[in-house]
């Protein structure tokens, strides 16, 4: 619901209107006159076009005026864009235009259509923040072959106070002589710099020159940085019709060029998803940047009270860990403790892996049906009663068997509260639109999604079905036999993190003995158990999935405590500090309460937090949970200390952190000193 609504002015802001000739198609195939023919045939009012737009050139800003973008079509067969922030270029000048094969020498133009000014804030039912800001300038053009007059496509730019964004869009195929579009979309640099990309479950690949970095394809998201201390984040918003872009490095240039499928001319999408551009000095407030939020489309599910964030135990790596009076497996006794022990200790969730109903892998696994030793119906009504939510896995497998609707419809009858989906073979566009049904579906049938093993990377549309909660778009820790360095955490809270919220199953509290007690824990977890509990507040996600097991958490009780009282939903969110080879600092409000989690790498060291963000005039309890004097991610570590303080706003607190280790603190208002 949008709390403030866009905000129009006559002349330069206000929406221009848009030629309308007999038909669609006729409007679409070839407006045959020259704008300024238009002009005079009263089909746009000059009164509608600034100076400019009678040009072959456009330049407008963001709302704040750092980023300016330039448009020109008068220099070439295609139409360039060039982008500057805070008054220094950060691309030049690059192609931006659709083609048919064999046709790279044909004319195109941009002929504006609208612009316009939105300033809107809007409610989100859970996410780093409780509210959007919805702020930007825009300008519409059609995307014409200048010989037919020809639209090819409706370009539009939207310029954020840190993004650029733009998309084609399209009413009808146009009557073009070929048979499928192809993107010709450049990012040309400024300057060379280091680039770090997504890598699916490994961590983040890093160039260290992209002018060096000949003929490489990467993955959205990317992070590049500039050496003027600019930050440029890439990656697509709002992605419904289509396959997952790449980027690709040019040979000895400082420069990239998009990679999409081609566009079928007889089977075009209504949009492309957003081509977009994030700016900032600081990696970090790209991080809580709500711009992929913004450039998607609003919620299609009218009622979403229903949709819970919360923290989940997990079976799956805890399977084969045996105690004095239990070894957990795959049955109804092991998921019982979890499920009482949920409970018990303000958690919301617990959820069931793999194999429950059979072989995964296997087509002719039965999802309707449990294997010997499991009462599925009668532990999601154990949970139900003890306020606790049931989260089952399924395998794509049981798709080619089952129907989906069906199954969910058969699920939600049984008190089911989400789907883990996993393994969906899927590519391009068929995976994108498989995934947004399934979510779709379990949006109809009340559950919650959570998608796992190589899931399409999120691009703004939990906005769109808010029911889609989280997804493994990282290396979930101890995943595919291997687990994350230090390193690797920081660069992934960094690139990975851009997206939206991920399941990386952070917050191991046994990290001595874990692959000789677990049956599907293959890789040694270095990190420290102080640095695991600040993992699970700095990597956002809307299910915070915890590994162990309920034993180990009884364990360390005062450590605990954190995970115990953390929120998964927040008013407000920022990264207070970080340097992606080195640490990440990241501060989260519920309330009056603040949770910090903080990381570093190999190295460790110490870091100082100015408490700058708290309220003026106000006395705080500060608790905080870290590294003991002597912990090492590798040889020490289980070793903590945990100490009280007092503070108020503007005190400097330091973070010393032992080598890959980390620490979280718990603020909250000191009520009896306030008084």
């Amino acid at each position: 619901m949008a709390l403030a609504k866009a905000q129009f002015s006559i002349g330069q802001e206000k929406p221009m209107n848009i030629l309308k000739l007999p038909t669609k198609r006729n409007w679409l195939k070839k407006p045959k006159l020259k704008l300024s023919a238009l002009l005079l045939s009263g089909f746009i009012s000059p009164l509608s076009l600034a100076a400019e737009d009678l040009s072959e050139k456009y330049a407008f800003s963001s709302p704040d005026q750092n980023i300016k973008i330039k448009l020109a079509w008068d220099q070439g067969p295609s139409p360039v864009y060039q982008i500057s922030y805070q008054g220094k270029t950060l691309v030049t000048e690059s192609i931006i235009d659709l083609r048919l094969d064999g046709q790279q020498s044909a004319e195109h133009d941009l002929v504006m259509i609208a612009k316009k000014r939105v300033d809107e804030t809007y409610h989100l039912p859970w996410g780093q923040f409780n509210s959007a800001h919805n702020e930007y300038q825009s300008a519409t053009f059609n995307l014409v072959d200048k010989t037919s007059q020809s639209v090819i496509s409706r370009l539009e730019f939207r310029v954020f106070n840190n993004a650029v964004a733009f998309r084609h869009s399209f009413e009808s195929a146009p009557e073009l002589s070929g048979d499928a579009l192809y993107e010709v979309t450049d990012i040309n640099l400024q300057n060379d710099g280091a680039l770090y990309s997504y890598r699916g479950e490994r961590d983040p690949l890093k160039l260290a020159s992209l002018k060096q970095a000949n003929d490489r394809a990467l993955q959205l998201p990317a992070m590049f940085f500039s050496p003027n201390k600019t930050v440029l984040a890439i990656q697509e918003a709002g992605r419904e019709e289509t396959g997952l872009i790449k980027l690709k490095t040019k040979t000895d240039k400082k420069g990239l060029s998009i990679i999409s499928e081609p566009l079928a001319i007889e089977q075009l999408p209504k949009t492309t998803s957003w081509r977009l551009l994030q700016i900032s000095e600081q990696a970090g407030e790209l991080i809580t940047s709500q711009a992929v939020l913004n450039l998607s489309p609003e919620s299609r599910i009218q009622d979403t009270n229903w949709i819970k964030t919360g923290k989940s135990f997990w079976d799956w790596r805890v399977r084969g860990q045996s105690y004095a009076d239990h070894t957990y497996a795959l049955d109804n006794e092991s998921l019982l403790r979890m499920i009482d022990f949920a409970a018990n200790h303000n958690m919301q969730y617990v959820m069931i892996d793999a194999n429950w109903y059979g072989p995964e892998h296997n087509k002719e696994s039965n999802p309707y049906t449990e294997i010997d030793g499991l009462h599925i119906k009668d532990l999601i009504k154990q949970a139900k009663q003890k306020g606790i939510g049931f989260i089952l896995y399924l395998n794509d497998k049981a798709s080619i068997n089952h129907d989906l609707d069906e199954l969910f419809k058969t699920w939600a009858e049984w008190g089911a509260a989400g789907v883990k989906y996993g393994f969906m073979k899927l590519d391009g566009d068929a995976k994108v639109k498989k995934t947004l049904k399934i979510v779709e579906l379990a949006a109809k049938h009340k559950l919650l999604i959570n998608f796992h093993d190589q899931p399409i990377v999120p691009s703004g549309m939990r906005r769109t079905w808010p029911n889609w909660v989280t997804r493994e778009a990282v290396h979930g820790q101890t995943d595919s036999r291997r687990s994350f360095t230090p390193t690797g955490f920081i660069e992934m809270a960094h690139v990975n993190a851009l997206a939206g919220p991920i399941d990386m199953s952070n917050g191991f509290f046994k990290l001595d003995g874990l692959v000789e007690s677990r049956d599907y824990v293959r890789s040694e977890v270095y990190s420290t158990v102080a640095g695991e509990v600040a993992r699970t507040l700095i990597i956002f996600s809307g299910l915070v999935i915890l590994p162990d097991a309920p034993e180990e958490y009884l364990a360390k009780p005062d450590l605990f405590e954190f995970l115990q009282q953390m929120p998964t939903s927040w008013d407000e969110s920022r990264v207070l500090s970080s340097d992606i080879t080195q640490h990440i600092i990241t501060a989260r409000r519920s309330g009056e309460d603040w949770f910090i989690g903080a990381a570093i790498n190999e190295q460790g060291g110490t870091l100082p937090l100015k408490l700058d963000f708290l309220q003026a005039g106000k006395n705080y309890r500060v608790k905080v949970y870290a590294d003991a004097e002597d912990a090492h991610f590798k040889t020490n570590r289980e070793a903590y200390q945990i100490f009280k303080i007092e503070a108020k706003k503007g005190d400097l607190i330091d973070l010393k952190m032992a080598p890959g280790g980390g620490q979280a603190i718990w603020i909250s208002p000191n009520n009896e000193g306030n008084k």
